[in-house]
């Protein structure tokens, strides 16, 4: 006589689980992975101008981000004249051929832009760029 087993109509694979899992690991991966884009301050307003191309560099480009106040953005951390002219300094010894692109707000002093190319000037820096807002005339 055969015994009676109550399990004897579920085998199988448990879906469910699995798919629990493959979830799990796709929000993981989403989460741990950082997607790159190019630096730019959305509270930062350029300046318009009716001329001028995208440029495309094959080098190192450093972003400097200048804030209305005078404040200096790089990588997204706040830094002093001083503490830019090191990440500069840096950066140069790592990548001789670093360009900078300077993007400042439209309402902030000339004196801390000229601030910004009298350091790349300083330090050899030959490959300067000034972003803008292209405009239609």
């Amino acid at each position: 006589m055969k015994a009676l087993n109550q399990d004897e109509g579920t085998h199988g694979l448990k879906i469910a689980p699995l798919i629990d899992i493959v979830f799990l690991l796709l929000i993981f991966f989403l989460v741990a992975t950082t997607f790159y884009e190019e630096e730019k301050d959305i509270t930062i307003k350029l300046a318009e101008a009716t001329q001028g191309t995208d440029r495309v560099s094959t080098t190192q480009v450093l972003v400097v981000n200048v804030q209305k106040s005078g404040i200096l953005v790089v990588n997204q951390r706040v830094k002093t004249l001083d503490q830019f002219e090191t990440h500069l300094k840096t950066t140069k010894e790592k990548y001789a051929n670093v360009s900078v692109i300077v993007r400042c707000d439209r309402h902030a002093y000339h004196k801390h832009f000229v601030k910004v190319l009298n350091l790349c000037e300083k330090l050899g820096v030959s490959t300067v760029a000034v972003a803008t807002f292209k405009t239609e005339e």
